[in-house]
């Protein structure tokens, strides 16, 4: 049984450690290995206890199997660039690798595309690197290719595509 649900400051460690192990799964070869080997589940979590300590407008929900163990999150929130086709941006998406494929990371899609909807945001924009092995997923779920743009990343050049919903995605 997959449970999505609103994140809150106690998840910050379970938020931390799916971060870290979906970047060092994901982004391996991609991503200069000393970052990823610098990544730690203490230091991610500081940053989420912060983030879901002033979360403002923003959303973050996590996934959690039966047990009650979080296997992955998701955030989003108005948009943060100026692109008057888009009001709000899925900023994060992860699923701990052993996780994948079993539903959370689309459960997760919907759930905060549907809270965003329901905050009256129109169109929905996404950053996903583009050597992202599950880059397809935002296809898959309608996205589009909406822009492109290479940003300097612990000293490598990568290449990102924006993907765009025109209508932000959502289930009544």
């Amino acid at each position: 049984m997959l449970i999505v649900r609103a994140a809150d400051p106690d998840d910050a460690p379970g938020i931390a450690r799916v971060h870290v192990e979906a970047w060092q799964a994901t982004y391996r070869g991609i991503i200069p290995q000393n970052y990823l080997d610098s990544l730690t589940v203490q230091n991610r979590t500081i940053g989420w206890i912060r983030i879901l300590q002033r979360q403002d407008d923003a959303i973050t929900l996590v996934s959690e199997e039966h047990d009650g163990r979080i296997v992955g999150f998701a955030s989003g929130g108005p948009i943060r660039h100026r692109d008057n086709r888009f009001q709000c941006e899925l900023t994060s998406l992860y699923v701990s690798p052993r996780a994948q494929r079993r539903g959370h990371g689309r459960r997760l899609f919907l759930a905060v595309a549907n809270r965003l909807h329901g905050m009256k945001l129109t169109g929905l924009f996404t950053w996903v690197l583009a050597e992202n092995p599950a880059r397809s997923f935002y296809q898959v779920m309608g996205g589009e290719q909406a822009a492109e743009l290479t940003r300097d990343f612990a000293g490598v050049p990568l290449k990102e595509i924006g993907y765009g919903w025109r209508e932000t995605p959502h289930y009544d």
